[in-house]
């Protein structure tokens, strides 16, 4: 049996408006979500975007609607990031993975608001432009975590304790390369002037080295020699 188009139109638009209404989206369970592996649009509560920088950060904070509520400026700092967050009921906000992400994800969780980390690498059409804008930026990111959020392709941030471990993995990391380098330096200096230094371990450098420095470029290189010991 066939059925008039104007009947047909009338029963889909009404499954649309159930699918949309913000209330039943709400309602959505957050098992459900997540066995769908999906995020979906931020339509019952506020949506800020923050574009972290090193010293200040940009947030523009978007209403139910999409409407621009406002925007300004916080210090990178956990305390402007704690004051700020903590004068706010839950909200969903947008940040970019970079240096201060995982810190600032921390903060913000701890006043019950939803952390999206954004992978600008990831994303369609994130090629930076040339003159970088903040504001720009902190309400684009809002703008998509509100209606787009699975196009941020956002990333969670590991646990304190392994970012604590990995730092302490980082900082030895940092200390052998410079080591190395001067190493490598001191060897080239030498060989530059005609003669070589014995060979050793890393480790045992400074204290094999010291006495074969020729006396013309010592001046010069025990301090290398030195800090190499040092590191």
């Amino acid at each position: 049996m066939r059925r008039e188009t104007k009947e047909v139109l009338a029963e889909l638009v009404g499954k649309l408006k159930e699918k949309l209404d913000p209330k039943k989206m709400a309602a959505t369970s957050a098992g459900e979500k997540h066995q769908r592996g999906e995020l979906p649009p931020n339509l019952d509560r506020l949506t800020v975007g923050v574009d972290l920088g090193d010293q200040w950060s940009h947030y523009s904070i978007l209403g139910l609607e999409g409407e621009r509520l406002g925007e300004g400026q916080l210090r990178t700092t956990q305390e402007d990031f704690a004051t700020f967050f903590n004068g706010l009921n839950a909200v969903r906000v947008v940040v970019e993975v970079g240096t201060h992400s995982a810190w600032v994800q921390e903060v913000i969780r701890g006043y019950e608001h939803e952390v999206l980390v954004a992978n600008p690498r990831l994303m369609e059409g994130s090629k930076r432009r040339k003159r970088k804008n903040d504001r720009i930026d902190a309400n684009k990111l809002a703008r998509l975590g509100r209606v787009d959020p699975q196009s941020l392709h956002p990333m969670l941030h590991r646990s304190p304790e392994v970012r604590q471990d990995l730092l302490l993995l980082r900082a030895r990391d940092a200390l052998v390369a410079a080591r190395t380098e001067l190493i490598n330096a001191t060897r080239g200096l030498v060989k530059s002037m005609g003669t070589r230094h014995p060979k050793c371990s890393s480790p045992s450098f400074a204290q094999k080295v010291e006495e074969a420095v020729p006396a013309q470029i010592r001046e010069a290189l025990l301090p290398l020699v030195h800090m190499t010991g040092a590191l």
